[in-house]
């Protein structure tokens, strides 16, 4: 009789043991998912420049917390965002890769109002991926091939092409002659002052900005026309030919501090070139602003003479 009070006894207990254990870690899960988090991740580790990869944001808010209609989020500054989507518990961030060597984030937080309509913070560490070359591991050793063939060809005409060139150099030469022999008849000319680089590129952006390509929907055209006249300043200011290079090869030619806000313009230029991106008209206007800024920076000193020449040949 006792062994069987004893085998019962056993049984409750147990019983009694496997309903409160899953009622007690059910607690401890449903509080481990209610503390407020934030977590970061990218799907991949490495990335060629110029490719495109994804931030994960992974967020867990407090009862009664919401996120605003424009969450902020920081530790993206110098990153350059393509776009961005926000759904329930994570947001996606597009971002372009625009250097070699290591990207990487900043300390990364996001913003969200409590129940009590104040304003916290959800922060985690940053996070980074190895960049490379689109020619490999060493591109100093690559070597770029045609893509087809080179087929030679040989036609009839190129059989009387010395001769051809031979004589339109006759020509052109009995015309300078010619020109060489008038102009000493009629006297020289008033000496006409060249127009220095900085004059002209202040000069080109005001009758580009005048023009309203960007207000008129023409914001691509707008940006190309307005990243050269910055190339070809820089180019002129620098002794590079930044006409010929990309963003990325003129960024590598840079070594003054007073060429970043530059290279920011013609990378913002870039975005809306080659990605369809159209800014915002404030922003627009600011570009315009800090380009005419750069320009003033950077001119020489004017001597009172030249400038006074110059002023004569801009109004003629």
């Amino acid at each position: 009789m006792r062994n069987t009070f004893k085998i019962i006894y056993t049984l409750i207990v147990g019983m009694l043991l496997c309903i409160v254990q899953p009622v007690t870690l059910l607690s401890q899960d449903d509080i481990k998912d209610s503390v407020p988090a934030l977590s970061a991740s990218i799907e991949q580790d490495s990335a060629r420049v110029g490719g495109i990869v994804e931030l994960c944001l992974k967020y867990r808010l407090p009862e009664g917390a919401r996120l605003p209609a424009e969450p902020k989020i920081n530790g993206i500054e110098g990153l350059i965002p393509l776009d961005r989507l926000i759904g329930p518990g994570q947001i996606r961030i597009r971002l372009l890769v625009d250097q070699l060597g290591l990207w990487k984030t900043g300390a990364l937080s996001l913003s969200y109002i409590d129940k009590e309509g104040k304003n916290q913070v959800l922060a985690t560490d940053p996070v980074s991926l190895t960049v490379s070359s689109n020619l490999g591991d060493r591109p100093a050793e690559a070597e770029l091939k045609p893509i087809q063939g080179i087929i030679p060809t040989m036609s009839l005409w190129l059989k009387y092409l010395p001769w051809a060139a031979g004589l339109l150099c006759i020509l052109l030469i009995m015309c300078v002659l010619f020109w060489w022999y008038k102009r000493g008849r009629r006297g020289k000319p008033p000496a006409i002052p060249q127009i220095p680089p900085h004059i002209r590129a202040k000069k080109e952006i005001e009758e580009l900005d005048a023009q309203k390509l960007f207000e008129k929907g023409h914001a691509k055209s707008f940006y190309f026309r307005f990243s050269e006249i910055l190339r070809r300043y820089l180019g002129s200011l620098r002794g590079f030919p930044s006409v010929e290079l990309t963003t990325e090869e003129i960024a590598r030619c840079i070594d003054k501090e007073q060429d970043r806000s530059l290279l920011a313009l013609l990378r913002q230029a870039d975005l809306v070139k080659f990605a369809d991106r159209v800014p915002a008209p404030a922003r627009k206007e600011e570009e315009v602003k800090t380009a005419l800024t750069y320009i003033q920076e950077t001119r020489p000193v004017p001597e009172a003479n030249h400038e006074t020449d110059i002023s004569r040949g801009m109004g003629q």
